[in-house]
């Protein structure tokens, strides 16, 4: 990587969220005991921090309202198991059922989303840290856990100023990452230009990358859109985010609607110099749109950077060279293909000039949201009675068996360590609370992840203090690794454990100085937590994903047909109302990722777990390129209008969307015996018949030296529609082979 590329990087983190984050949160902590410090009370002022750290932990982005109910809700848990912990961890008898009650109860709150699992997460954490610590009276516990509530009101306190503050700060933030995401989304398809790529593999990391665009999207989606729907009154910069937003999602579908052929494309034109020309100018695209997003992030205004447009007019011409050299009409559709790309590119510039004047706030004022959109529609909402946690009460929900694991795992390590008379227990059910996951995938993982930042930060907390003799260096490096460690948390896990080791180290190191024997008790404790939790997931009613797969492979494409179905009134002469295309839309890119989703984390379980690996990743493959050919007809419809309409696209459009359900059914039932529907259908002969008549007409107009005629457009039209629903037809019926 260039130095220019990584002064980029380090400017982008800086602008992110997962930065302000961990400064906000490392403040918070910190303020409390150096406050403390210098009054000659640390003992208290770490326990303030303790508070302010689980509260952090608790704290999502979203509406002012969610957030303050997310504080009050987190405070109250946080002191009342402050207080149980602190009373009962001096007797093993009262400890090890309360232990049992916190795990499971506080687990099961994820059954109210990440909201509800950090807070559960945060009041685990409290209860691990004060029996590290554990009160050898009922009076200190009680002071104790007041302390506690005292930090979770300060960073509760300090993170709603913060936010009165600078409200959109979050959403900026956020914003600018999907942004960024959708621009890697764009770098990773250029790939496909480049010559002898490795297609599959293309595919591969493309698909892996959409999942983290919808994750993007659906963030600004939760913090953007409540937010604006929950609004009376609508600020510039609030309608100019939002603005940017719709342009986004637009753009990616644009992105997705250059969806082709590759193979072929290589085939035709991997000779010449036009591919790779093709190529450079996406990439160009891609820093422009990172350059979009980074002044996004940091609330800037951005500029151009690129004159795009003359170089789409460069390979626009290079395409007309080409053409010169093709005297037959057969010869020049070849052509089509690369002209369909680089329409779409010229409609993603525009939409890219666009964004960068709604960055710097020009038109915001006189542009309008279009009513019709219901953005509230958009948004997922959440739940949040007793009835919810009560219906997850059952062997059936998944949350429900990770909250009995997560119960066992943490009781036997509290009775291991108390059997091997070790001196911190507590590491060992911190170990297990945060590499026990739902799912088995993403406890493999993070088993490795935690062991291997763990074993990393202790060496180099080793080094220190074997290096360093003064205390402020130590403690200077120590606020390091608290920033560090908090800013990775949710970006890098495994850096995020770096960090965070040494930071223990060095507090145990200031608290109750023992050189090196707290570094290597940690490695100990995290290998025991780590083998318990990793035991217990594949051991304890373990959640596999190929059980679920059917499920999200019936969504996905049902979601599919209802966007077909959407897309196609522009073709059928119907009504097409925007906010049911969007929405169907949406559901398409949200399906799709869950899909690709669970897909990834079967892969990380045991092969012997792994289902029809080959032909699930082929399905998948398909239907990524089913939403393409769809978004490609949306682009034209949408971009071009529908100026010569044909009886075809109906009975088409019929026939299509049957084959979708039976895909669908058979998706969750593979056995099913079903109606045979035909290989092929008359509509789509007539259809070829017709193009086949412009053809020749054309054909014509051409050898009399004619040049832009009503029969050259309304051939190119058919034409257009007529390969994406042909191509839509091949894909559904390799799709039904592969359900089979």
């Amino acid at each position: 990587m260039r130095v220019r590329d990584w002064l980029t990087a380090i400017k982008s983190f800086l602008y992110s969220y997962h930065f302000s984050n961990g400064l906000r949160t490392t403040i918070s902590v910190v303020v409390p005991s150096l406050v403390c410090f210098s009054m000659g009370q640390l003992i208290a002022g770490i326990a303030i921090s303790t508070g302010a750290l689980c509260a952090a932990l608790s704290d999502q982005p979203g509406t002012f309202v969610h957030k303050t109910n997310g504080a009050l809700i987190s405070i109250g848990l946080i002191s009342i198991t402050a207080l149980g912990t602190g009373l009962a961890s001096p007797y093993p008898w009262a400890m090890t059922p309360w232990i049992v009650i916190c795990c499971f109860i506080f687990s099961m709150l994820l059954v109210y989303g990440n909201r509800g699992g950090n807070i559960g997460v945060a009041c685990l954490l409290v209860m691990i840290v004060i029996l590290g610590d554990p009160q050898d009276t009922a009076r200190e516990a009680v002071i104790n856990s007041l302390l506690v509530l005292l930090g979770a009101v300060w960073h509760g306190f300090l993170a709603l100023i913060l936010w009165q503050i600078r409200p959109y700060l979050n959403v900026q933030q956020t914003l600018g990452e999907c942004i960024l995401e959708t621009a890697r989304y764009l770098e990773l398809r250029a790939g496909f230009y480049v010559k002898d790529a490795d297609i599959e593999e293309i595919y591969k990391s493309v698909l892996e990358q959409q999942v983290l665009v919808n994750e993007k999207q659906e963030a600004v989606r939760e913090l953007l859109l409540k937010r604006r729907s929950a609004q009376l009154g609508t600020s510039t910069i609030s309608k100019s985010m939002v603005l940017i937003f719709l342009d986004m999602v637009d753009l990616q579908e644009h992105i997705m609607a250059s969806q082709t052929d590759y193979k072929s494309l290589h085939q035709y034109f991997g000779e010449q110099e036009i591919l790779e020309k093709m190529h450079g100018l996406i990439l160009e695209f891609v820093e422009e749109m990172r350059n979009i997003g980074r002044a996004v992030m940091a609330g800037q205004r951005s500029l151009p950077r690129e004159n795009l447009r003359h170089d789409i007019d460069k390979v626009q011409q290079a395409i007309t060279e080409i053409r010169k050299t093709l005297p037959t009409l057969q010869e020049r559709n070849r052509l089509f293909v690369l002209t369909n790309i680089l329409n779409n590119l010229q409609d993603i510039a525009n939409r890219m000039y666009n964004l960068h004047r709604l960055t710097r706030l020009e038109r915001v004022k006189e542009a309008t949201l279009d009513e019709r959109l219901e953005l509230s529609r958009f948004t997922t909402s959440n739940r949040y009675d007793l009835e919810v946690f009560r219906n997850n009460l059952t062997f059936q929900s998944h949350i429900f068996r990770h909250a009995v694991r997560v119960a066992l795992a943490t009781t036997i390590g509290y009775l291991l360590g108390l059997a091997l008379h070790l001196d911190r227990v507590y590491w060992i059910l911190l170990t297990i609370v945060v590499i026990l996951k739902p799912g088995f995938g993403l406890t493999k993982s993070r088993s490795y992840q935690r062991i291997t930042g763990t074993v990393v930060g202790a060496l180099f907390a080793i080094a220190v203090l074997l290096l360093v003799k003064n205390p402020p260096v130590i403690f200077a490096i120590m606020l390091f690794c608290i920033l560090g460690a908090y800013s990775f948390m949710s970006l890098q896990y495994t850096v995020s454990v770096i960090f965070t080791t040494p930071f223990v180290i060095f507090l145990l190191h200031f608290l109750h100085p023992a050189d090196l024997h707290y570094a290597t008790q940690r490695v100990l404790d995290t290998f025991i937590g780590g083998t318990l939790a990793f035991v217990a997931n594949i051991a304890l009613w373990p959640s596999w994903e190929h059980k679920y797969l059917p499920s999200y492979m019936e969504k996905m494409i049902r979601s599919n047909r209802q966007y077909l179905e959407q897309v196609m009134k522009l073709y059928t002469g119907e009504q097409m109302a925007v906010v049911d295309y969007k929405l169907a839309r949406k559901e398409t890119y949200v399906n799709t990722a869950n899909m690709m989703g669970a897909f990834q984390r079967m892969l990380s379980e045991p092969k012997s777990k792994q289902k029809n690996t080959s032909q699930l990743y082929h399905f998948v493959v398909l239907n990524h390129t089913l939403s393409s050919r769809i978004a490609a007809l949306a682009a034209y419809g949408l971009g071009h209008k529908v100026n010569y309409p044909r009886p075809e696209y109906q009975l088409i459009t019929r026939y299509l969307l049957q084959c979708l359900d039976q895909i669908a059914d058979l998706s969750i039932n593979p056995g099913a015996v079903l109606p045979e529907l035909p290989q092929n259908i008359e509509a789509f002969e007539t259809l070829e018949i017709c193009v086949e008549s412009l053809e020749r007409r054309r054909q014509e107009e051409i050898n009399a030296g004619k040049g832009e005629t009503p029969v050259r457009d309304e051939m190119l039209e058919v034409k257009q529609v007529r390969d994406q629903l042909h191509s839509i037809a091949g894909i559904l019926k390799d799709m039904r082979k592969s359900t089979k």
